[in-house]
């Protein structure tokens, strides 16, 4: 990751393998509130939310607890136990609508679930396990018997969701909590939801009144704002007098009072978190944050300064472009910001990022195909460059869609079949496939006898993702060089990730393939892997556990996703995840490892 990108703090998996291995304790909630409100999240609007195709194996006899799927009359998902209803196994996402299947986690003890929930990584790098992230967290699911307080795990829930920017997703699963499943820790989840999408009314009626007390002096906080809202000055100085030591810590807060109240105090420049109450609080004095504070935030805030309209556009589409990495918006929001100007006047400040709209804005703006085919190119060199490939070729789809397959040069044509894989745009795929094709009719011997190279290498991806198209595999015409293209020496393992895959798709690859890779020669490829976690992904796979293994798999390969994971992990999770039935997901995160290392 380059400079000119914002940075978003990482999450560490701590103490993880010890973990799975122990059973861990269950994070308290905060302290109980001196007196009852009404609880939140009952009003928040109803947002729609992508969903992933659904590949489900068959399931172990359900339990003895039961969960009902349906649809209300405005197509929502109840979820409700015979005899109570149980907060945890809440969800949004049935069977039928991309869910993992009510039992995904039978057979998992309720302590191993919270575990696994608590070390889910966020990662930035893989829209297939956002979307693998997104079903295990949203499918409606009964929890195992024993769970101490199932508050916890949908409190578990909420939090990663929020960690993942999926503030939409994350409101509707509030919104579907029962009043007597509401905790203080969930009052606080709702209420923060309804600040990121400026929800204030909604949010100031359930902070008033509140005797709840927390660490950070959140409700005192939020009682503040919301005098301040409603011209209350006086009561909100009184408030913001009242704040213990620790609230007072939070010299953001103060700066911004300060400026909601006419006054001009210089902003901190300090690495504090930016929080949804000071998402709320700058909204509210029109003050836009600094590049060291957006540094500071995290995918939530940043969706929400991307859904903010009276932002300024080049705040929005930093912000955009950040969330779009994460799956929580989609790419009509950024096209839309390009469209009105982001980064027209100043597109030095952040290199990448503002080449990219820049040459989004000229691709747009040109009807000449092999001109928009250049630009095109160049927005995912610079997306390449900048460590959001996959983002880029999200944000420059529909450019791809709307240009006439042709002769492009070998680079563009590959590219343009591998990113059509990835989104599964099958008509572009077919078109591609046989662009590609066509390069080994053109030129002289040279060129030939390269484009004779690219088509093997667009066969491997067309196979690794499973596509009907021309490309079959054929032991007898493989060749092992085709794969030993780049100048890194460790590229030379691909090749072996290739063979490996088509093993686990029962593809026949005879030894001798094997021998060939290693007469290539074989330098040993760094990539993370861990021995625990794949050893319980392992069991887990074999008992049939549907939710444990996708949970396992996504901390297998981690934040930094399939294409940095060793070739043993990527394939111990492929095998995995394909023994429970999800095929078509494994070959996903195939394809994306095979373009990431270059295949």
């Amino acid at each position: 990751m380059i400079s000119s990108r914002i940075s978003i703090p990482r999450w560490i998996v701590g103490g993880f393998f010890a973990a799975l291995v122990l059973s861990s304790s269950v994070v308290q909630a905060q302290d109980k509130p001196r007196s009852l409100v009404p609880p939140l999240g009952q009003s928040t609007t109803t947002q729609q939310a992508e969903t992933a195709p659904a590949s489900n194996p068959t399931l172990a006899p359900p339990s003895e607890k039961k969960v009902i799927e349906g649809t209300r009359i405005d197509g929502s998902v109840i979820v409700q136990s015979l005899g109570g209803l149980d907060p945890a196994s809440i969800g949004t996402l049935t069977t039928a609508s991309g869910g993992l299947g009510p039992e995904m986690w039978n057979g998992t003890a309720p302590e191993r679930v919270i575990t696994l929930l608590q070390n889910l990584p966020v990662s930035s790098t893989s829209p297939e396990m956002q979307r693998l992230f997104r079903r295990l967290l949203l499918t409606a699911a009964v929890i195992p018997q024993g769970t101490e307080n199932p508050t916890d795990l949908i409190r578990l829930r909420l939090e990663k969701l929020v960690e993942a920017g999926l503030v939409t997703d994350a409101s509707e699963l509030v919104r579907r909590m029962p009043a007597s499943g509401m905790t203080p820790a969930l009052d606080r989840i709702a209420v923060e939801l309804m600040l990121l999408q400026g929800q204030n009314d909604q949010a100031c009626r359930a902070v008033e009144g509140q005797q709840q007390t927390s660490v950070d002096g959140f409700w005192a906080k939020a009682d503040i704002y919301c005098n301040l809202v409603t011209g209350n000055t006086a009561r909100a100085e009184l408030g913001l007098n009242l704040l213990d030591e620790t609230a007072g810590d939070d010299a953001l807060f103060f700066a911004l009072f300060d400026r909601v109240a006419g006054g001009a105090t210089p902003l901190p420049e300090t690495d504090q978190e930016l929080t949804p109450l000071h998402f709320a609080m700058l909204k509210l004095s029109r003050v836009s944050p600094s590049l060291s504070a957006i540094e500071n935030a995290g995918h939530a805030f940043l969706w929400a300064l991307a859904m903010d309209e009276a932002a300024n556009v080049d705040d929005r589409y930093v912000a955009a472009y950040e969330s779009l990495t994460m799956g929580s918006v989609a790419p009509d929001l950024l096209r839309r910001l390009i469209n009105q100007g982001a980064f027209r006047n100043n597109a030095d400040e952040r290199t990448e990022l503002a080449q990219i709209a820049t040459l989004y804005r000229e691709a747009v703006g040109t009807d000449a195909d092999l001109e928009k085919a250049r630009l095109i190119g160049e927005i995912w060199a610079a997306g390449e460059r900048d460590g959001s490939y996959f983002t880029a070729s999200r944000l420059s789809l529909l450019l791809l869609t709307n240009l006439t397959p042709a002769e492009y040069g070998d680079k563009f044509e590959l590219d343009a079949l591998r990113l059509s894989l990835l989104s599964k745009s099958e008509v572009e795929i077919t078109n591609w496939e046989r662009a590609v094709r066509r390069g080994a009719l053109r030129g002289n011997f040279e060129e030939r006898d390269a484009a004779r190279k690219q088509i093997a290498r667009a066969d491997a991806y067309m196979i690794i993702s499973g596509t009907t198209g021309i490309a079959k595999w054929n032991a007898a015409n493989f060749d092992v060089a085709v794969f030993n293209h780049g100048e890194d020496a460790a590229q030379s393992e691909n090749v072996g990730m290739y063979l490996d895959i088509l093993e686990l798709f029962a593809e026949p690859v005879p030894d001798k393939l094997w021998a060939d890779a290693l007469a290539l020669g074989q330098v040993p490829r760094f990539g993370l892997s861990n021995q625990v976690i794949e050893r319980n992904l392992g069991r887990a796979a074999d008992a049939g556990l549907v939710g444990e293994t996708i949970a396992l798999s996504l901390a297998a390969l981690g934040e930094e996703g399939p294409g940095l994971a060793s070739t043993e992990t990527l394939v111990s999770v492929l095998t995995a995840l394909q023994k429970i039935g999800l095929t078509e997901d494994a070959r996903q995160l195939a394809l994306e490892a095979a373009i990431t290392r270059n295949l």
